[in-house]
């Protein structure tokens, strides 16, 4: 099977862009994957655009960046693009900036938010963020029940749609900002109340409307989308008319890619890249 970087060189003259996924297809935890720095090199030489595309919203772009520039890829602070990049915009189209968001656990960027962090304070905000990291969640759940009980309609922003996300630290598994919000969205549901949450991240239409906008690229077809995630960046590049690459060097085995059907199913699978 081939490597990405072999696909390109071949493949090349088809697209105008490419956006990497980051933990799984480029880096494990602090250090590159074989071949990383080796395509990010290429592509800087040959002035070829690309972004890093991530659900990860527990961490600032910057400090994104600088995982990347650790593990030895050459990466700037305005080529990441992360699930919490689109919220201002939304913000501001939604009104959401008019007043406060109270903000579960921990975010990244947050341009132009007013955030409340006090649960007590939770019925002056006008909705809920749903960051990551550790917080009391016994506390916090109990209380964003009784909230979205009393105001169904009140946006429910979910910047990482994530289930959970490989824990290269134990070698288990963290629960994504995802998961959190279905596991009340159910909670919710069998008291009778229905609520939306809002995804931003990968496989939703956000991030990549925002990442076709800053390339400056309509013809989605010519942007090749890289990520190891069938659910997430396979899903999210072929809805979103993108060009879509499995790497196996995450969290999808080749058997999984073969048995693949649908918009689940990648354009092209690669061992790594």
């Amino acid at each position: 099977m081939m490597r990405l970087i072999e696909f390109w060189k071949a493949e090349s003259v088809r697209f105008d862009a490419i956006c990497f996924d980051i933990d799984g297809t480029l880096v494990y935890g602090p250090r590159a994957i074989p071949g990383a720095v080796e395509l990010i090199d290429l592509l800087h030489r040959d002035g070829t655009p690309f972004l890093f595309l991530t659900n990860d919203g527990d961490h600032t772009r910057k400090q994104k960046c600088g995982f990347l520039n650790r593990a030895g890829i050459r990466a700037e602070e305005s080529e990441i693009v992360s699930c919490l990049s689109v919220l201002p915009e939304l913000a501001r189209l939604n009104g959401w900036d008019q007043g406060l968001l109270f903000q579960v656990g921990s975010v990244g960027d947050n341009e132009g938010l007013r955030l409340e962090h006090d649960l007590a304070k939770l019925e002056s905000c006008r909705g809920v963020l749903m960051g990551e990291g550790n917080y009391d969640w016994k506390s916090h759940w109990e209380a964003l029940t009784d909230f979205f009980k009393r105001h169904p309609d009140a946006p429910f922003i979910v910047p990482n749609p994530d289930l959970c996300w490989p824990n290269a630290a134990t070698g288990g598994i963290g629960i994504g900002a995802g998961g959190q919000a279905r596991c009340l969205q159910l909670l919710l549901r069998e008291m009778g109340y229905e609520i939306k949450p809002l995804y931003l991240g990968k496989p939703y239409p956000a991030i990549y409307d925002f990442a076709a906008r800053k390339l400056g690229i309509t013809e989605r077809a010519r942007i090749l989308c890289v990520g190891d995630s069938l659910a997430s960046d396979i899903l999210g590049a072929n809805q979103a008319g993108m060009h879509s690459a499995l790497v196996l060097s995450g969290i999808t085995s080749e058997q999984q890619a073969e048995n693949a059907i649908g918009k689940l199913r990648p354009n092209v699978v690669c061992s790594s890249v």
